[in-house]
């Protein structure tokens, strides 16, 4: 069985209201694992705020009318690269935990 599609978002207490796409991702394990690591400073090399992050079901996000637009906002949004060494991160940090 195919684990669920998640999308991996932050926002920041900039702009609370407004969430950024940054990781498509099979399987909770690797989204959890990629919100622990954007709510930290990982990947940021000047921290003066937090960024709070989530994990979003595909289901949820088509419920409410936004799949649309995070997949939309995976292809042009400026945080890409941002997600890519987040889940670039995160996928070494699962391997080397122990089960």
């Amino acid at each position: 069985m195919k684990d669920p599609t998640y999308y991996v978002q932050f926002s920041s207490p900039e702009d609370p209201s407004r969430w950024h796409t940054i990781a498509r991702v099979e399987g909770r394990a690797l989204a959890d694992e990629m919100v622990r690591l954007v709510e930290g400073s990982y990947g940021r090399t000047t921290v003066t705020y937090h960024y709070i992050g989530r994990a979003v079901s595909a289901s949820a996000l088509k419920k409410h009318g936004r799949l649309q637009h995070a997949d939309w906002d995976l292809g042009v949004g400026e945080f890409r690269g941002y997600g890519d060494s987040l889940r670039e991160k995160a996928e070494l940090n699962l391997r080397a935990a122990p089960d």
